[in-house]
């Protein structure tokens, strides 16, 4: 019991410093200590997975929400300060360990590689995605989380890079969650200035994935449309009031 509340008062902290003071390295340290004393549950043998600590105590904050957002934050204060995104990877590998949801354990692998990418080790982060895919080769979000770490450089031959996995996954006939790889496409030929593929992509999205068009589209739309890139914490832009992650990005 003593070292569940010392778990989450240091969670509650982490948020205090993140959300009132907007200190994310002070967040992200706190947020940091109160993971080793979880690993500490762990090793011990009380829980298996970071949800299934959700109903094992009474947590100031769900402690699933807690790790998926403390991946998104190390990102953040790694812009100021980039031993952060080192520690996200370190973060992101252990995460994975202990997670057996599989969206939550895709987003972490995504959120490894693209620590790597931000460290200059391009490496690595495709490392993370050939061996993902090479296991799940029809895996359209991690086709289209790969081409993201390229296209977040804004230069012309990663973007050519970005392009060539895109349509390479978008050719697959065993391709899943192809809506994950058409967003992409449209993303980055707005991102390109081709409004001619833009248009392309987006028209086959709206004929394809009608529903969730509507939620991610703007209804009235006079020129090629762009897909908004969103982050997985922030609210959903379909309206619900859930995060991202929660809601059209699952």
């Amino acid at each position: 019991m003593e070292q569940y509340q010392k778990i989450d008062k240091c969670i509650a902290e982490g948020y205090a410093y993140i959300m009132d003071e907007n200190n994310l390295v002070h967040g992200c340290d706190k947020w940091l200590e109160a993971w080793e004393g979880i690993k500490e549950l762990f090793a011990g043998g009380e829980v298996e997975d970071i949800f299934e600590l959700n109903n094992k105590y009474k947590w100031a904050h769900p402690v699933s929400n807690y790790a998926q957002d403390l991946e998104m934050e190390l990102h953040n204060a790694g812009v100021t300060d980039s031993t952060y995104h080192q520690k996200r990877v370190e973060y992101c590998k252990e995460l994975i360990q202990w997670c057996k949801d599989e969206l939550t354990a895709n987003n972490t692998r995504i959120g490894m590689a693209e620590a790597y990418f931000e460290l200059g080790d391009y490496e690595a982060g495709d490392q993370v995605f050939i061996e993902w895919l090479r296991d799940d080769p029809g895996n359209g979000m991690g086709h289209n989380g790969w081409a993201n770490c390229y296209r977040g450089t804004m230069d012309a031959i990663h973007y050519a890079k970005a392009e060539e996995i895109l349509l390479s996954a978008y050719a697959m006939a065993e391709l899943r969650d192809k809506h994950y790889v058409v967003e992409g496409l449209i993303n980055l030929y707005g991102d390109m200035g081709k409004p001619e593929k833009t248009k392309e992509y987006s028209d086959l999205y709206k004929r394809l994935w009608p529903t969730r068009a509507s939620r991610i589209f703007p209804a009235e739309k006079t020129a090629p449309v762009r897909v908004e890139k969103v982050g997985r914490n922030e609210p959903c832009p379909c309206g619900s009031g859930k995060k991202y992650k929660k809601c059209c990005g699952a």
